[in-house]
C-alpha cells in the first residue's frame, strides 16, 4: 500500500550505516547459509532513545528490499496472527525476500506475551529468506531470551541521537538556503536533538517565521520535560542493557 513519509536521507551515522551494510550484504549470502545447513534468516534489534533514527533505518531497509529484490514487508503486532499470515505468504511465495518489522518490541511483548515472538524468530514457526527487524526504546524490559540469544537477534545495535555531522547533513539537505554561519549555529544548538526536533526547527523557523531563540527555547523545554517525566534523568540509555536486563530479571 502507498505510504507517505518524509524524503529519506542517509545520514553519516556509524550504527545505522553498519546495519544497512549488513542488511544489504545478507541478501547475497543465501548459498553461504544453505551450504552450511543454516536457515537463511537474520535478526536485527535496534535500541536507543526515541527519535534517534531507528524508524528511519527501517524505512531505508524496506526501500532497499522492495526496489532491489522485489521483497515483501510485514508489520507485526499480534504474533499469532502474523505467524498465520507469514506462513500463508511463504507458501504462496516461497522464494520472495521478506522483512518483518516489530516496532517497540517491549510494548508488544507486554501486550501479547513473549512465546509467539520467540517462536516466530527462532522456533516452530520460523521461516527462511527473511530478516526480522525490531526496535525498542527500553531494551532492559526485554527478557534475556531476546537479547542474549543469537539466531533470534543476531545483531543488536544502539542507535544514538544524530551526531554533529549528521545534523549538519540534515540541515543542509532540508534547508540549502542556510549560510555557513547559520548552519554551524544550528548544529551547535541542537546537540542531542532527535530527527523530529531537527525537522521542527526547520518548519518553525523557515515555514512559520518564528525566531530562532523562541524555537530553540521551546525545543529545549520539550526535551527537558520529557526527561523529567521519564524520571530517569536521561541516564536510562547510558547503561549497558544486557547487564541491566539480567539484574531486572533477578
Amino acid at each position: 500500500m502507498p505510504i507517505e513519509i518524509d524524503s529519506l536521507l542517509t545520514l553519516p551515522d556509524s550504527a545505522v550505516e553498519t546495519l544497512l551494510a549488513e542488511f544489504k550484504k545478507f541478501w547475497t549470502l543465501r548459498e553461504n547459509f544453505s551450504g552450511r545447513g543454516f536457515t537463511f534468516k537474520r535478526g536485527m534489534l535496534m535500541w536507543g532513545p526515541p527519535g534517534s533514527g531507528k524508524t528511519s533505518a527501517i524505512w531505508q531497509m524496506t526501500q532497499a528490499l522492495v526496489t532491489l529484490h522485489r521483497g515483501v514487508v510485514v508489520f507485526i503486532e499480534d504474533p499469532h496472527l502474523a505467524t498465520t499470515c507469514v506462513g500463508m505468504l511463504r507458501r504462496i511465495e516461497p522464494d520472495r525476500p521478506m522483512i518483518t518489522i516489530m516496532e517497540d518490541l517491549d510494548a508488544l511483548v507486554s501486550r501479547y506475551g513473549d512465546h509467539g515472538f520467540l517462536a516466530l524468530l527462532d522456533g516452530e514457526t520460523q521461516i527462511s529468506n527473511v530478516v526480522h527487524v525490531a526496535t525498542t526504546n527500553y531494551p532492559e524490559y526485554l527478557d534475556r531470551r531476546f537479547v542474549d540469544r543469537p539466531s533470534r537477534f543476531d545483531t543488536i545495535m544502539r542507535v544514538g541521537m544524530p551526531s554533529a555531522d549528521a545534523r549538519r547533513v540534515y540541515f543542509h539537505a532540508k534547508e540549502p538556503s542556510l549560510d555557513a554561519e547559520t548552519l554551524e549555529r544550528w548544529v551547535d544548538r541542537t546537540e542531542d536533538y532527535s530527527i523530529a526536533h531537527l525537522r521542527e526547527v526547520i518548519i518553525a523557523i523557515k515555514c512559520f517565521g518564528q525566531s530562532e531563540d523562541a524555537v530553540f527555547n521551546r525545543m529545549d523545554d520539550m526535551r527537558q520535560s520529557k526527561l523529567e517525566s521519564d524520571g530517569f534523568g536521561g541516564q536510562r540509555n547510558n547503561v549497558g542493557f544486557l547487564s541491566q536486563a539480567r539484574q531486572v530479571r533477578r
